[in-house]
């Protein structure tokens, strides 16, 4: 039987800078990364190939990526199998687990509604260790301004697929974060019209 290994165009169009900027925000330390929204798996694994000190927990609400996530991973040692998860249940991962150091969110908050955004705030409290950060990456909106013309563009291709879809404004996300006990602590632009969002533990 073949595996199933899905393609993202995203993936192409945004690996190489996205592993540049986390090599230079993360050191050489080991630590426990959970990745929310995995999709089909090509992210973590080439995170797990770069930072083979870290280890990986791959997610995804669609349990129809699973395969394809574990596809990806298949013979890599740092990479749990992947889990169905649906953030808005809490909580999300049984009380025995350990808690995770770092959390990655990409291409995620902009294709769900709102409330997933306020979701992941909440569940990354109960199960991000005190000396935790978060990343996400993807469109913004600064001041509740789109940053370019294809941007609005893209908002309008995603309110047409879903009204609860939307690029977010970072203001929005950041206050999302103070109420859970995180702080935003770097905005970073990254091409083609994203951002990157580092916060930490308040």
């Amino acid at each position: 039987m073949n595996e199933i290994r899905r393609d993202s165009p995203s993936y192409h169009r945004n690996i190489e800078p996205i592993t540049q900027k986390l090599h230079e925000l993360n050191g050489d330390d080991t630590y426990h990364v959970l990745e929310i929204g995995s999709g089909s798996g090509q992210h973590v694994a080439r995170f797990a190939n770069e930072f083979p000190k870290l280890q990986f927990q791959p997610t995804d609400y669609d349990q129809d990526n699973l395969p394809s996530i574990n596809s990806w991973c298949k013979n890599l040692e740092n990479v749990s199998p992947a889990l169905q998860l649906d953030v808005t249940k809490l909580p999300w991962l049984e009380k025995d687990k350990p808690k995770f150091d770092l959390l990655l969110c990409f291409n995620v908050i902009h294709i769900t509604p709102w409330e997933v955004t306020q979701a992941i705030f909440k569940g990354a409290d109960q199960h991000l260790s005190s000396e935790s950060r978060m990343i996400f990456y993807g469109p913004y909106k600064v001041d509740g301004k789109h940053t370019s013309e294809s941007n609005v563009e893209f908002e309008l291709w995603l309110k047409e697929k879903d009204n609860s879809y939307g690029i977010r404004n970072i203001g929005d996300v950041e206050s999302e974060a103070s109420k859970n006990g995180f702080s935003l602590k770097q905005v970073i632009a990254m091409p083609a019209n994203n951002f990157m969002l580092e916060f930490a533990r308040a």
